[in-house]
């Protein structure tokens, strides 16, 4: 499994490749036809090799097999054309744009299903077979027990009752990083940070020098940004109350505590107030000063939201809140951090521009009417007579609700909203139907045709106000909720997953070559030292700071995002290579020469910086992060502290040397497919797939992989490779009482080892190894093409007890005739009757199968993705099946096989 954090990481980089790449593979199969068509240029032609290349090797890193093999066809299609520098023939042009015309179906992919252990049971149309496996698996009670509170920082709602540590805090000294002890702080107990500039600061010793400290010097303090408001916030002092204030306060609100109600009508009868927060301590007396607010709002004209927090969650309360004038409820518990969420949404919305009301009324004077009654309500409108017009001015006015008449000439009510509701931009703008139409039926019709509500004229001002009022507010408050702020306001650095996205989007044109621009992978030195020196409380603050002083070094369109746990990452779409290495060498520059500041004392912190520029040998946003993040690692050997990646041809003899040291070293890597039975109960087995990952961090399938070690001779070498690594897993597995079949590939080289069968016999002796957990795996075009040796060495290691299976099997007369001498336990299908377009008759399939169970061999069927072809293979008689219906090839071996069996 990998670490928390990098398959974290991998699940972002999936998700965003995933989302462009219906995109890309539309744009290279675009491009490709083109040059098919037209006239054949070389280097043309080789920026879209070297982009199918690149585009290959991320589908299968992310095991998206079928589109990756797709892809590598192109590949090979395109790599004799371009290594002998010569023009293709016309059938060499069909059979590229052949292959090109098969990425269709990765450009559209089909909608993805939600499914459960339930969908891999493949039972008879007539029954259907049940699972009781359970859907989840409960916690242990207390299970946040085992975490230790030391590593807190800020005192949370979650650590109320505990006493804050007091700290004693002396003058400060500079602290270079790789000291043994920072001099001049002393923790009494584990650090628990109060902002001492907070109301509710009150639990922390801190000197008069301290408060007035002088703000850390490792840049420029921005100026001070206009305060959001003012609140009231009625409450005791609690840790609840601490925290919120604090999330308040980082909102930019002026946050004054008040203990007492009569201090709140005191505040509220001479200052101005963005809003009222009332907590729960104080509900008791929320009716009363309800009914003083409700006064204060009618005075001055302005809405005062209320929000208040409760302890009880039921009607009654709720009730109550409601009638004292409450614009939000919250009942308790809820973190603060989730209070202040919601709070800003309240306050975002009744601060915010006016709503914008759209009516189209053919009646003027009608629409004059509704338009007078809501501008006085403080509506922003635009009213439309003709509704011919409403399409063209929908884009320019973007309206929070519509408001439509019925009945109009040239085009119905209910017609328009069927066409404004094919785009998806206003798929959920509110439509309100006003009109005459006293008939039910017809109401009910407007409603399916895609409406929110009907009113009915005449109507008075009051309810049209109300109505319009509140499908607005609701239609706005739903959308900021699906809409998520990519920045962080404190620090200006971006979220890690909007930079990823943006990044893919970059990497989504047709010449990268002439691309400016690139990435910048900042590593931050000595940050773990720091850590375990002094903990959270001073390395978070430290990395705030940091972060907020490389947000200061971006441009327009340009974004920073904290990468890792010491890391960052900035992407600039605009900057030349010589500029991207400017701006890394002034990065470096200017965290080398200041001091951060924290807890006054003096961290000098160090960078190293690897440069990555749009290249088209880097496929996606993973492959420049791997390769700005090696570039950053060769910095640290460099005086500039700056490192640009460099591509390294992986081509030829050099990928041959690249599969020898990965063969010495124990590099190359094993993914695993779960192969499923149809019929028996749930035996646990593994298709065995070998990868490789290059230098520029792509993920090299097995097919690139063994041309290449055939050429070298180390194909046999990593046969025996897979091998022995396949049976330390089997062994692992019998010790852990989990028994585990593998079936692992061989070449037909590997069949002619005069030294595999001792080999193997001695590993199952020494072992202790079920023989029948292995099988062993031979193409059946290299069993035509060395059919003495093949049918040898499956005599042979049958003598073991191993099992043998022969893959892409046909109904071809030679594969048919073949059955009869054919030692083997299995037959795996060939592809075209599982990924075909349904050409092949059922009948050459069910003779196929029909002599394989006569000769005792069970059929597999591979490469099956949804569950209306495993119905039909299982009508066919199939035993097992394998795909991404199943489950993607991944590291682990962790599928629920007793969800799958029938």
């Amino acid at each position: 499994m990998l670490p928390k954090d990098e398959s974290q990481h991998h699940a972002e980089l999936r998700q965003a490749f995933l989302k462009h790449l219906p995109r890309r593979a539309e744009a290279i199969r675009k491009r490709g036809l083109r040059i098919c068509k037209g006239d054949w240029d070389v280097n043309t032609v080789t920026l879209l090799y070297q982009d199918v290349q690149g585009l290959a090797g991320a589908a299968g890193r992310y095991g998206l097999v079928d589109g990756s093999e797709k892809l590598f066809q192109i590949e090979r299609a395109l790599e004799p054309l371009i290594k002998q520098l010569r023009l293709p023939e016309s059938a060499d042009k069909q059979q590229i744009a052949l292959l090109l015309d098969g990425l269709i179906e990765v450009a559209n992919p089909p909608a993805p299903q939600i499914r459960n252990p339930r969908d891999f049971v493949v039972a008879p149309p007539d029954k259907l077979a049940g699972s009781n496996v359970p859907l989840f698996l409960r916690p242990p009670e207390d299970c946040w027990r085992r975490f230790s509170q030391s590593d807190i920082s800020l005192i949370t709602s979650e650590t109320h009752g505990t006493a804050p540590a007091r700290l004693t805090i002396a003058p400060p000294k500079e602290w270079v990083l790789g000291d043994p002890e920072p001099p001049g702080l002393r923790l009494d107990a584990p650090a628990q940070i109060v902002n001492a500039t907070s109301v509710f600061g009150l639990d922390a010793n801190v000197a008069p020098a301290a408060a007035n400290a002088a703000p850390h010097p490792i840049s420029e303090k921005p100026e001070r940004q206009t305060v959001a408001g003012r609140i009231f916030y009625l409450s005791d002092v609690a840790p609840f109350a601490r925290e919120l204030s604090h999330h308040l306060l980082e909102l930019n609100f002026q946050v004054e505590r008040l203990s007492s109600s009569e201090e709140l009508k005191e505040a509220l009868g001479s200052l101005t107030a963005e809003a009222v927060v009332i907590d729960a301590s104080f509900f008791e007396q929320l009716e009363h000063l309800g009914e003083f607010i409700k006064r204060v709002r009618a005075s001055t004209q302005l809405k005062i939201p209320l929000l208040t927090f409760s302890v009880e969650n039921d009607l009654a309360a709720r009730l109550k809140a409601m009638r004292a004038g409450a614009d939000l409820f919250i009942p308790l518990p809820i973190s603060a951090k989730d209070a202040t969420k919601r709070a800003r949404e309240l306050l975002e919305l009744t601060t915010s521009d006016p709503f914008k009301v759209m009516i189209v009324e053919d009646d003027r004077s009608q629409a004059i009417f509704a338009e007078s009654v809501l501008r006085k309500a403080g509506f922003e409108t635009l009213a439309i007579t003709d509704p011919l017009e409403t399409l063209d001015r929908l884009e320019r006015f973007k309206p929070d609700l519509i408001l439509m008449d019925l009945y109009m000439p040239n085009i119905s009510g209910m017609e328009l909203t069927s066409i404004i509701r094919e785009r998806e931009q206003f798929i959920n703008t509110p439509i309100v139907f006003l009109s005459g139409e006293q008939d039910s039926e017809k109401h009910f019709e407007a409603l399916s045709a895609g409406g929110d509500d009907f009113l009915a004229k005449p109507i008075r001002p009051k309810h049209l106000i109300s109505a319009v009022n509140n499908r607005a507010r609701r239609a706005r408050q739903m959308a900021r909720r699906k809409t998520v702020d990519p920045r962080d306001s404190t620090t200006g650095l971006y979220y890690r997953t909007y930079l990823i996205d943006r990044l893919n989007e970059l990497l989504n044109v047709d010449d990268r070559s002439q691309q400016h621009g690139g990435i910048l992978f900042i590593d931050i030195e000595g940050m773990q030292k720091l850590r375990e020196q002094r903990g959270l409380a001073v390395y978070e603050p430290v990395l705030r700071q940091l972060g907020a002083t490389i947000a200061s070094f971006t441009q327009e369109n340009e974004l920073a995002t904290r990468y890792g746990d010491s890391s960052f990452v900035l992407l600039s779409s605009a900057r030349a290579l010589p500029a991207l290495q400017s701006l890394a060498a002034s990065i470096v520059a200017k965290l080398a020469q200041d001091m951060v500041e924290v807890d006054q004392h003096s961290v000098r912190v160090a960078a190293r910086i690897g440069v990555a520029p749009f290249s088209t040998h880097l496929a996606d946003a993973a492959d420049m992060l791997n390769a700005a993040e090696r570039a950053s690692v060769r910095a640290r050997q460099l005086p500039t502290g700056v490192a640009v990646h460099v591509h390294e041809a992986s081509e030829g003899s050099t990928l041959a040397d690249a599969v020898r040291a990965a063969l010495d070293g124990d590099q190359l890597q094993l993914l695993f497919q779960p192969i499923v039975s149809l019929h028996s109960t749930g035996e646990e087995q593994y298709e065995v797939l070998l990868r490789m990952r290059s230098e520029g961090g792509d993920m090299i399938g097995a097919a690139q992989v063994l041309d290449a070690a055939r050429s070298a001779g180390l194909v046999v070498a990593i046969d025996r490779w897979c091998l022995a690594q396949c049976l330390r897993i089997i062994e692992d597995r019998k010790r852990q009482g989990r028994p585990v079949r593998l079936f692992i590939n061989q070449c037909v080289e590997s069949t002619m080892d005069a030294e595999r069968i001792p080999w193997l016999r001695q590993q199952l002796e020494t072992r202790r190894i079920a023989p029948d957990a292995v099988v062993l795996e031979v193409k059946l075009s290299d069993v035509l093409s060395s059919m003495r040796e093949a049918l040898a060495f499956f005599e042979s290691v049958r003598k073991l007890g191993v099992r043998v299976v022969v893959d892409e099997f046909d109904g071809s007369l030679t594969a048919l005739q073949l059955l009869s001498v054919l030692s083997a336990d299995f037959l795996k299908l060939a592809d075209k009757y599982t990924t075909g377009n349904g050409n092949y008759a059922s009948d050459e399939l069910r003779t196929l199968i029909r002599a394989a169970h006569d000769g005792g061999k069970y059929v597999i069927a591979a490469k099956v993705e949804n569950a209306q072809s495993a119905a039909t293979l299982w009508t066919l008689g199939v035993d097992l099946i394998q795909g991404n219906f199943v489950q993607q090839p991944g590291t682990d071996l962790g599928f629920d096989f007793s969800a799958s069996a029938l």
